[in-house]
């Protein structure tokens, strides 16, 4: 698990929840599942359903990139607190939650151990409007360096967790340990 500095007093505010906790459309998501999609990718079988409205030509150079379209989960956050401080650490307990729940439910496919939720939560003045999103995406064909650094995002409270993470294991980590 990595993470930038605009999330870490956030992320220690919070433990992972439980997630039936979640809002119903994100319990769902995770009940659906995960699919095995073109090229191998791993898809969330509530965002991809049968594969109808995405192309299948899939490279495997791209396998990242399509998983990433596919795989983009707004958080629901409009019953969170409008305070910020109390807005942002809701909007990052539920992405934690949602993030622990589907990388695990997605241990046992081919190519898991590669997979990763990325958390971002927008900080900045317009942090209503931003809210949360959680990506999923495995580090392989076409995975964006753009996450290899997340100091970078400057308006967002970004992490980046991977199936076998801490918060599949139940622990915190400090932001320097670097990947599991």
């Amino acid at each position: 698990m990595r993470m930038n500095a605009l999330m870490l007093p956030f992320w220690k505010a919070t433990e992972v929840g439980d997630p039936g906790i979640l809002p119903e459309d994100l319990r769902e998501l995770i009940d659906a599942g995960w699919r095995t999609g073109p090229a191998g990718a791993l898809l969330l079988a509530g965002c991809y359903g049968d594969g109808s409205g995405w192309r299948d030509d899939w490279q495997a150079g791209d396998i990242a990139q399509h998983e990433l379209d596919v795989n983009d989960v707004g958080i629901p956050c409009d019953d969170l607190p409008q305070e910020r401080e109390a807005f942002l650490r809701g909007a990052v307990a539920r992405s934690r939650a949602f993030a622990d729940a589907a990388l695990r439910a997605a241990r046992s496919l081919p190519a898991s151990d590669t997979l990763v939720a990325i958390v971002s939560v927008g900080v900045d003045d317009d942090f209503l409007t931003h809210g949360a999103t959680v990506k999923f995406a495995t580090e392989r064909g076409g995975f964006p360096e753009t996450f290899a650094e997340l100091d970078r995002f400057r308006f967002e409270a970004m992490a980046v967790l991977d199936v076998h993470g801490d918060d599949a294991r139940g622990a915190d980590a400090p932001e320097d340990r670097g990947r599991s």
